[in-house]
């Protein structure tokens, strides 16, 4: 067995799993500390196989399943400490995290490096694809993670969330905020729901204090300079 110890949303977690591969997926979370683990998880060879079978993963390596299967097992944990699994990127400006989100393919990778590219040093890429919210009595804090999505976009960082969109393919750019019950349509298929009914409710409860706090657009938009000035306008209010 392969074992590493990483830090991680701000929790310690002791991974026990078959292949070095993912220690090296890791290596930017690593815990060089003695600090007692928050949890514990386990990986076999008979958990990958079973996952192959149940999952689309034909064309996938062993060693890719076993990286998938660290991030639901972690995932599974989450509701208990207040933290949730998100499918958005995470861009910092000024030290204040957005996120945007939208189905795979529809390019919230690209808008986040078009921040990256036409804000300069004041914008930093926290997480691509698979950030952990932690919903605090006052905020919300994305942490970035090892799971970033093919581009490895990712820091060990955190910031507090300031505002939420989603993304939809346009030829023009226009974005206007949603109420709750329409963002809570658009954005809960984009939260990790665990089939464990009690985390799965916990869940629900956290998403909704979400969706309370930080406002959330939806935002039809092109790949242009004009269209980071239209989400930075609306989501930063600058």
């Amino acid at each position: 067995m392969a074992e590493v110890k990483i830090n991680l949303a701000n929790m310690t977690v002791r991974i026990e799993g078959v292949y070095d591969t993912l220690r090296e997926y890791c290596k930017e979370y690593i815990a060089t500390d003695e600090k007692t683990e928050d949890f514990s998880i386990v990986i076999t060879p008979a958990d990958i196989q079973r996952e192959r079978e149940n999952g689309e993963y034909e064309r996938n390596s062993d060693n890719y399943i076993e990286i998938i299967m660290a991030l639901l097992k972690v995932a599974d944990e989450l509701p208990g400490r207040n933290k949730v699994l998100m499918h958005g990127a995470v861009v910092a400006w000024k030290q204040a995290g957005y996120i945007f989100t939208a189905p795979s393919g529809t390019g919230k990778t690209t808008h986040v490096r078009l921040w990256k590219k036409y804000l300069g040093s004041d914008a930093e890429i926290i997480n691509g694809d698979k950030p952990i919210l932690e919903v605090r009595e006052d905020e919300i804090i994305a942490y970035g993670t090892p799971w970033a999505g093919k581009e490895r976009l990712q820091k060990n960082s955190c910031v507090p969330v300031k505002g939420i969109c989603f993304l939809r393919q346009s030829e023009k750019n226009n974005i206007r905020k949603l109420n709750k019950s329409e963002a809570l349509v658009l954005l809960l298929p984009q939260i990790y729901i665990m089939s464990d009914s009690k985390k799965a409710g916990r869940t629900l409860e956290l998403f909704s204090k979400m969706l309370e706090w930080i406002p959330v657009y939806e935002f039809y938009c092109n790949i242009s300079e004009q269209a980071v000035r239209c989400s930075f306008d609306a989501l930063t209010d600058q």
